[in-house]
């Protein structure tokens, strides 16, 4: 994996990661649902974000690596469809 692609998605799982520890504190402090709900669903969608992102980089890898893992192109296409279709939506 390339550097910068490492630092991209250490930052966004770091902020993924406070995000989740101010929902924590949130809810130990008795906020209202509604306000928990809506950073809930911030952390869904940086969730997503970060597994776009990671599929995106699984599918260059793949393609800039066939044939040199010892699978057959075809092989590394369908692990490359099978780790896509599990990224949320």
């Amino acid at each position: 994996m390339a550097e910068d692609f490492k630092t991209e998605m250490n930052q966004r799982l770091k902020r993924i990661e406070g995000q989740a520890r101010g929902i924590q504190k949130m809810v130990d402090e008795g906020r209202d649902c509604g306000d928990i709900m809506h950073q809930l669903n911030a952390i869904n969608e940086a969730v997503r974000s970060a597994s776009r992102l990671m599929a995106e980089q699984f599918a260059m890898e793949c393609l800039q690596t066939t044939g040199k893992r010892g699978k057959a192109r075809d092989a590394l296409a369908a692990e490359m469809v099978d780790v896509i279709s599990r990224v949320p939506r």
